[in-house]
């Protein structure tokens, strides 16, 4: 699969699900199934996810992807440029201030920051 291909399958997608999956003849079913398991492959190895994932890697993926800097990211999470190195270096938790941050302003599922993050001071 290749980008346009990837592209097409994902407003395929959106059309079924638009339609309603109730309203899928069986044809259709099969056919989003399929859909979905090419997406997903070219995805895993379009995007791949490191195998210990963390905050430290959730930040990093989220400034290659906005194609932003430290300093960037620190204005957008409303964080000095140190707590953000901190964070980045392992040496400070994110608090929940910064998952709310995280969540609002990048777009990252909430319930992926609490898995990466177990234990989220409220400071």
């Amino acid at each position: 699969m290749n980008n346009s291909e990837y592209f097409s399958s994902l407003a395929l997608i959106e059309k079924f699900i638009e339609k309603g999956f109730d309203k899928l003849s069986p044809q259709e079913t099969e056919e989003l199934a399929q859909l979905s398991k090419r997406v997903e492959l070219y995805e895993m190895k379009k995007y791949p996810m490191p195998l210990h994932a963390s905050v430290t890697n959730l930040l990093e993926s989220v400034m290659r992807e906005k194609r932003i800097n430290k300093s960037e990211l620190s204005k957008i999470l409303e964080i000095s440029n140190s707590t953000l190195s901190e964070i980045l270096n392992g040496k400070r938790s994110i608090n929940l201030k910064i998952a709310k941050r995280l969540h609002d302003k990048c777009m990252i599922d909430g319930n992926v920051i609490l898995e990466l993050q177990t234990t989220i001071p409220e400071y």
